[in-house]
């Protein structure tokens, strides 16, 4: 099953969207502008989005979670070293 996806306007192309999928490993940064995040993929995917970096990292969290909880998006648990 595919993790839930979340959409966010574009920062770099105003109007458009963007989907970002709801990883809780994904990191998200401050953008280069007042109101914008970076979002960065596990993969390596940057993704320049509008919004409170913080804002934008609680919404991926939670959608993360929520998609954990329901099964919609299974992650295998991993040892830790």
């Amino acid at each position: 099953m595919a993790a839930p996806h979340l959409q966010f306007e574009d920062a770099e192309n105003p109007g458009r969207t963007v989907a970002v999928e709801a990883d809780p490993q994904a990191a998200v940064t401050p953008g280069e502008r007042p109101g914008t995040a970076t979002v960065i993929t596990p993969a390596g995917r940057q993704v320049r989005v509008v919004g409170d970096y913080r804002d934008v990292h609680v919404r991926i969290q939670a959608a993360a979670a929520a998609g954990h909880e329901s099964g919609q998006a299974p992650r295998a648990n991993t040892g830790v070293s």
